[in-house]
């Protein structure tokens, strides 16, 4: 019964996380090509955004978990390595978005919708999730930083990628406006600030995890 009621969740989650990422990408390509834009122009843009990569992520791991649970692929994502990751970097993107974006970023129609699933309604889900399924692998207290090295190498990657379009999908990793000094210090912040999520997400599942063993002993 467990194993159903996993599956179905994740399953849910899964698609709340693709229906927000195709949703942003459809009215974006709608909207660029009424501007003479081209599909890739779009691409290249959202690809830019820690949000939707972070959403790919879960939604790719959230489905394979669900539907090849047994697979080598759902064995790997399954793994508090990756399956943490997700979790803590996809709670990273609804703190991240609420405290410094939300109130420069008010999108309606569908696009409020798919920005409510995004921020708040898949990163609330994974959580959940993780939570009342705590893994039952053994996960060292250096984990958290093995998560945040995700954070990390998309702060390069926007750095590299700006060097190249010239354009930075957010104020506190803009370069141009910052200088690298300090953009290099506002990564290093965000890597800090997804570890510190990364140990809150760790204890909790710690602490779930003797919670539900204690019911089985009694």
């Amino acid at each position: 019964m467990e194993r159903e009621t996993k599956h179905w969740l994740l399953l849910v989650i899964g698609l709340l996380a693709w229906f927000g990422v195709i949703t942003d990408f459809t009215t974006a390509i709608n909207k660029d090509l009424a501007a003479g834009l081209t599909v890739g122009n779009t691409f290249i843009r959202l690809l830019g955004y820690f949000t939707i990569l972070t959403n790919l992520f879960v939604a790719l791991v959230a489905t394979t978990c669900a539907l090849l649970p047994n697979s080598r692929w759902g064995r790997v994502f399954s793994s508090p390595k990756v399956f943490g990751c997700a979790v803590t970097s996809i709670v990273f993107v609804g703190i991240i978005f609420h405290l410094l974006l939300s109130d420069i970023y008010n999108p309606d129609g569908i696009k409020a919708v798919a920005n409510y699933l995004n921020h708040y309604i898949t990163p609330m889900a994974m959580l959940t999730y993780w939570l009342a399924f705590p893994t039952k692998q053994p996960m060292p207290v250096s984990t958290p930083f093995y998560w945040g090295i995700y954070p990390l190498l998309y702060a390069v990657y926007i750095a590299i990628r700006g060097e190249l379009l010239g354009k930075y999908p957010y104020f506190f990793l803009d370069v141009s406006t910052l200088g690298y000094p300090q953009a290099l210090l506002n990564g290093v912040g965000l890597f800090l600030v997804v570890a510190a999520i990364g140990f809150v997400v760790r204890a909790g599942v710690h602490y779930t995890s003797r919670r539900q063993n204690l019911v089985v002993e009694n």
